[in-house]
């Protein structure tokens, strides 16, 4: 798809109109629902990109598609349009012209192939990470105030990327015991299974550094599943 093109470019500038107006419409039910405006922001954002995504995708594929088809089919009529003479060396000819007529479409396809997977992955992705959002604001909304919980929020999605926390101001929470942001810790790891328990247990001292001040990572690592005492978070296998 050339995005040089100003056609191409009038009909992406449309569709984007078109998602952002949708996009609009979920965030202003999501706030009727009672999500607060960071949730609602991020219901919007999800909803635009993943709707921008699969536009342009839509786009590349009628574009590299539709023309090959449309090429082989006028090619067809049009050999039927010759009358076939006896000679057998003229009927095997077409045969092996196919194969080479049919090798670019071949090709188109499995690059469809290939970006349609790159984007399951990536909605796959988005899902995951809105549950572990969804659970995080669930889990401590009796446990810190709003501003906090955003925060935590986004430290989630930062460690979902793997890149590591950047400007962490300590999570400020009440009536947790460190067991309870073990739980949570191990729930988060195992939700996304894609760091390892190291990398949660520090994840959890940076965060909670308040809480977990006197603790060492190599402890709460060791610590990640105990299940002892009272508790008001619990080990979750499937969020």
């Amino acid at each position: 798809m050339n995005y040089k093109d100003s056609e191409n470019i009038l009909l992406i500038i449309c569709g984007a109109m078109g998602i952002a107006l949708l996009s609009l419409i979920f965030r202003y039910l999501f706030l009727e629902l009672g999500f607060d405006i960071f949730g609602a922001n991020l219901v919007f954002i999800v909803i635009f990109v993943i709707g921008l995504i699969f536009y342009i995708s839509y786009l590349e594929v009628i574009q590299r598609v539709i023309p090959p088809l449309l090429k082989k089919r006028k090619q067809t009529i049009e050999n039927q349009d010759v009358v076939p003479e006896s000679n057998a060396l003229e009927n095997i000819e077409p045969e092996l012209k196919e194969p080479i007529e049919n090798k670019t479409p071949l090709i188109n396809d499995l690059d469809v192939i290939r970006e349609k997977h790159q984007q399951d992955e990536i909605i796959r992705k988005q899902e995951v990470l809105e549950v572990a959002i969804k659970y995080t604001r669930t889990t401590f909304a009796l446990f810190a105030d709003d501003q906090n919980i955003n925060r935590l929020c986004e430290y989630v999605i930062q460690y979902s990327t793997g890149i590591g926390l950047k400007d962490v101001e300590p999570i400020r929470v009440k009536d947790l015991q460190n067991i309870d942001l073990y739980h949570f810790g191990w729930n988060i790891w195992n939700h996304f299974r894609s760091n390892t328990q190291e990398d949660i247990a520090l994840f959890l001292k940076t965060i909670f550094a308040k809480n977990l001040k006197d603790i060492d990572t190599d402890t709460i690592r060791k610590k990640l599943t105990f299940n002892e005492g009272k508790l008001k978070i619990k080990l979750e296998k499937k969020l």
